[in-house]
C-alpha cells in the first residue's frame, strides 16, 4: 500500500475518531442539580438503561454522598449518588432529560 493511502486512511480514522468523541462526550449533556444538595452534574440519557454523567470535580468534592464514602475508605472507587440518581429520573420524568426513541 502506498504512504499516501495509510496516511489518508489514518487522517479518515482520526477524523472519525474526533466525531465519536464529540457525539459520546460533547452532545446532548443536560446540567441536572441533586434535588436533595444542589450540585451539579451533566446527564446524557442514550437508551432507557444507559445513563452517561459526567462529573466537575467540585461538584466530586461537594457531594455529601461521594465525601462520605470517599472519607469512609479513602481508597474507594465510588460511581456515584443514589440521591442524583433519583435526581436524574426525576429529570427524565419531568421531560428536562430526554430518553432517544422513548
Amino acid at each position: 500500500m502506498a504512504a499516501g493511502a495509510l496516511s489518508a486512511e489514518r487522517q479518515e480514522r482520526q477524523r472519525e475518531t474526533a466525531e465519536d468523541r464529540r457525539l459520546y462526550v460533547e452532545l446532548g449533556y443536560t446540567p441536572v442539580a441533586c434535588r436533595q444538595c444542589g450540585v451539579e452534574a451533566l446527564v446524557k440519557k442514550n437508551s432507557r438503561k444507559h445513563t452517561s454523567v459526567q462529573w466537575t470535580a467540585a461538584g466530586v468534592a461537594s457531594c455529601p454522598e461521594i465525601s462520605a464514602a470517599r472519607a469512609a475508605d479513602p481508597k474507594a472507587f465510588v460511581l456515584g449518588c443514589p440521591r442524583m440518581s433519583d435526581s436524574i429520573e426525576a429529570a427524565v420524568r419531568d421531560g428536562v432529560v430526554v430518553v432517544p426513541d422513548a
